[in-house]
């Protein structure tokens, strides 16, 4: 279907309302923080960081559009960049909640990294929750280390490695197992890991005198992910996530799916899955713990009302019994 002149015109008013209203309401240097001119762009950012009122301005900065307006010459990307360093320069607590939000929804690789040094820069243990599900990642690793939590960030890193039995009760004792959980989910759904499940066979030969260096380490990256993703399979069993338990069937049916027949029995993946499956499964179907905190009853079916007892207002009058004749 054909979009007709008004209708584009009314799109491009709809996306560039609240830059039109930002332009009442926030100083000029604000919007030069989205300026296609990287100088003008810096220009601003140092003279904004001076002022007063920088903070306010600069989360104001955050709720603009994060895309690109060529016709408004607006960059959204590069000005939400820039605000979130100049919070982060500013140590501005009142920004964390904004910036924890923002983490959770940006697919930018380098918008999140800025949000992970911010984080770490401003130093308030609230970001703790919404940064452990990236751990792994070195940005994030660093702002946990700055929030006082390097142990927990070694412990990830010899489960990730090694398996090893003390970090993994290490994480369990730690009080965000959930967040832990999801971080060993996101070495599961990342994109290396998707490529190795299509691998016919895991079987690599090394050593071979034919090998480029560019080989080698490939060979190397490949051995690597494959020791993450087991690891991480076997770190979700012991953590007993039962919330990774359709992403753990996922794999093993696709593993299947990619390997000969004769082959399911001596794969490591389908194996590792299958055992952490088998640990999980009891816990995904044990009953609810029991609370002392009273249920709501607001929203469940009232019982009905019990019948009243029936009247007897319109009911025939019972006749009188006369007395009977006395014989004399």
């Amino acid at each position: 279907m054909a979009i007709t002149a008004p209708l584009l015109v009314v799109a491009f008013l709809a996306g560039s309302l609240p830059l039109l209203r930002a332009e009442k309401s926030l100083p000029e240097i604000a919007l030069d923080f989205g300026d296609p001119k990287p100088e003008i762009r810096q220009k601003a950012f140092t003279q904004l960081l001076r002022r007063e009122d920088a903070v306010p301005i600069l989360l104001k900065v955050l709720d603009l559009p994060a895309h690109k307006n060529e016709l408004l010459e607006w960059n959204g990307e590069k000005a939400h960049l820039l605000a979130i360093e100049g919070l982060g320069s500013r140590r501005a607590k009142e920004a964390v909640p904004k910036l924890m939000e923002k983490l959770q929804r940006t697919k930018l690789r380098e918008m999140r990294e800025k949000i992970f040094w911010a984080l770490g820069e401003i130093g308030d243990p609230q970001a703790i929750p919404a940064l452990i599900p990236f751990l792994g990642e070195r940005e994030a690793d660093k702002a946990l280390r700055k929030l006082g939590q390097g142990d927990f960030v070694d412990a990830f890193h010899k489960v990730l490695d090694s398996r090893d039995e003390g970090a993994i009760k290490k994480l369990r004792e730690w009080g965000y197992r959930r967040e832990v959980a999801s971080a060993f989910i996101r070495v599961l759904d990342s994109p290396l890991v998707a490529e190795l499940l299509n691998f016919r066979t895991l079987k690599v030969e090394e050593g071979s005198s034919s090998e480029s260096d560019r080989d080698s380490r490939l060979l190397r990256i490949w051995q690597q992910t494959l020791r993450y993703a087991l690891n991480s399979i076997w770190a979700l069993a012991q953590l007993r996530a039962i919330e990774a338990l359709p992403l753990l069937e996922r794999i093993r049916r696709r593993r299947l799916a990619s390997i000969p027949k004769d082959s399911w029995q001596d794969d490591p993946i389908v194996a590792e899955c299958v055992q952490a499956i088998k640990i999980l499964k009891p816990f995904a179907t044990l009953p609810r713990p029991a609370s002392f905190v009273p249920e709501d009853t607001s929203t469940l079916p009232r019982p009905a009302p019990a019948p009243e007892a029936p009247s007897t207002a319109n009911l025939p009058a019972i006749p009188e019994s006369e007395p009977k004749d006395i014989a004399h």
